[in-house]
C-alpha cells in the first residue's frame, strides 16, 4: 500500500475523498458557514496572505514542539476543537479523536452536543480530556452537566460565549440537516450512495446526542426540560460575568472562555478564567464577524504577557498554526481538519492527519532555524498590505 504521507502529504488532499464518502447533509453540516459564507471564507483567506521572513545560517535545528497549558505539558502546540454532530459526520468520531489525542498527548474537547456521551468518550481520554459546554440558562442543567463532567475525569471546562441566540444557517436548513437523520426519500437516497457512511451507521447505530438525550422532554427530573430539535441545542443558553464566575468556581479547574472576538471581553475575562479563546465559531455564528486571527495581535497586546490565549478557526495546516503563534497565540485548536481524515480513511484518518499537521510545523521551524515553538514569535513576519491585522504593530 502507498505510504499515506505520499498519497495525502496535505489535508486539503484528503477532501476529495473526504466528500466523496459523506452523505450531502453531512457534508453540509462539515463545511457550511452561516448567511452567505463570508466568515468561513475570510478564515482561510486572511491565512494565505501572512508570511514568514526567514533567517538562515544557524547550523542545525532539531525544533522542540513541547507546550506547558495548565501545567500539563503537551506534545505539540494544537489539539482537537470541540465539534457537535460528530456522528453525523462519521459515525464513532468521538472515540478515534479521544484515542488519537492520548497516543500523541494533544488535547481533545468534546462539544456537549457531540453524538457521544460524557461518560462515554471519557473511557478513551486517560483522564486527560477537555469539556466545552454550552451554558444552559437552567442552572440546574448546567450544574449536572459540570458534575458529569468532573466525575468523569475531564481536566479543562471550555465555556462557548458565542452562541447568544441560534444562527440561521441556512444551508443546514436547505440540506436538511437533523439529529437523528430525517425519515425521508432524500435522506435514503443521499445515505445509499454513500456506502460506507450508511454501513457504518447501521453497524454503530444512528446518531443521537449522547451527552444532551437524559434533559430532553420528559426524561430528567430537573425543572425546564430541553426540547428536541437541530443540534440538540434548543436548550435556552445565557452567559454573563456572574454566571462564568459561578461556572469556575464551581468547576474549581482550569475554564477556558471561547468565542472571544474583543479586546475589552478578552481583558474582563482574564481576571475570571485561566485562558482565552479566539473564535468565531468556525464561521457558523456571526457571517459579519472577522477571522480571529486578524484580532489576535490587538488581544495579545491588552493581556499580561504570560496569559495563555488559544485560536480556532480557519487552520487546515501546520504552516497557519506557525502563523497564529507568531502573531501571539499559544495554542491553535482545529476541528474540520481530523473530521475530513476520519471521513476520508476512517480511523486512521486522525492519526494521519496528525501527523500531518505536527510535520509541517517541525519542517517550518527547520526551515527558519528555530530551536523552540516558544521563539516562533520573535520571527519576521511580512503582511499583504491589502489584508488587515488590527496593532500588528
Amino acid at each position: 500500500m502507498k505510504n499515506l504521507m505520499d498519497k495525502y502529504p496535505r489535508v486539503l488532499d484528503l477532501l476529495p475523498k473526504a466528500k466523496k464518502r459523506l452523505p450531502h447533509f453531512a457534508s453540509e453540516y462539515l463545511f457550511s458557514g452561516t448567511g452567505y459564507d463570508l466568515a468561513i471564507k475570510n478564515n482561510t483567506e486572511i491565512l494565505k496572505n501572512i508570511f514568514l521572513t526567514p533567517k538562515y545560517v544557524q547550523g542545525v535545528v532539531e525544533p522542540k514542539l513541547k507546550v506547558n497549558l495548565f501545567g500539563d505539558i503537551y506534545d505539540a502546540p494544537f489539539g482537537v476543537a470541540p465539534v457537535g454532530l460528530t456522528g453525523l459526520i462519521w459515525p464513532r468520531a468521538e472515540k478515534y479523536l479521544a484515542k488519537m489525542s492520548v497516543k500523541n498527548n494533544i488535547p481533545f474537547a468534546l462539544s456537549t452536543v457531540a453524538c457521544a456521551s460524557i461518560e462515554d468518550t471519557a473511557k478513551h481520554l486517560d483522564g486527560r480530556g477537555w469539556f466545552q459546554l454550552y451554558p444552559p440558562d437552567d442552572k440546574s442543567i448546567r450544574n449536572d452537566l459540570l458534575k458529569r463532567a468532573k466525575s468523569s475525569n475531564y481536566k479543562v471546562l471550555v465555556v462557548t460565549a458565542d452562541i447568544p441566540a441560534s444562527s440561521r444557517r441556512e444551508r443546514l436548513r436547505l440540506a436538511g440537516v437533523s439529529v437523528p437523520p430525517k425519515n425521508n426519500l432524500r435522506t435514503f437516497y443521499h445515505a445509499a450512495i454513500r456506502p460506507s457512511w450508511s454501513f457504518q451507521t447501521l453497524t454503530n447505530g444512528l446518531p443521537k446526542f449522547g451527552t444532551m438525550d437524559q434533559y430532553m422532554d420528559g426524561n430528567w427530573h430537573g425543572t425546564k426540560k430541553v426540547k428536541a430539535g437541530f443540534a440538540g441545542s434548543q436548550m435556552k443558553r445565557f452567559l454573563d460575568w456572574d454566571y462564568l464566575k459561578e461556572v469556575k468556581d464551581i468547576w474549581k479547574g482550569p475554564v477556558v472562555l471561547k468565542g472571544v472576538m474583543h479586546s475589552d471581553d478578552a481583558v474582563k475575562a482574564s481576571r475570571i478564567i485561566d485562558c482565552i479563546y479566539l473564535s468565531n465559531h468556525g464561521g457558523r455564528q456571526l457571517d459579519l464577524a472577522p477571522s480571529p486571527i486578524q484580532i489576535l495581535p490587538e488581544v495579545r497586546k491588552s493581556l499580561k504577557k504570560d496569559f495563555p490565549i488559544i485560536i480556532d478557526s480557519g487552520f487546515y495546516s501546520g504552516q497557519d498554526m506557525c502563523k497564529a503563534i507568531m502573531l501571539g497565540a499559544n495554542f491553535v485548536m482545529t476541528g474540520r481538519p481530523f473530521f475530513i481524515g476520519i471521513a476520508a480513511l476512517g480511523e486512521i484518518g486522525a492519526q494521519h492527519v496528525h501527523d500531518i499537521i505536527k510535520d509541517e510545523i517541525q519542517n517550518v521551524m527547520e526551515q527558519v532555524c528555530c530551536k523552540d515553538i516558544k521563539s516562533l514569535p520573535k520571527e519576521k513576519l511580512s503582511i499583504n498590505n491589502n489584508y488587515y491585522l488590527k496593532d500588528l504593530n
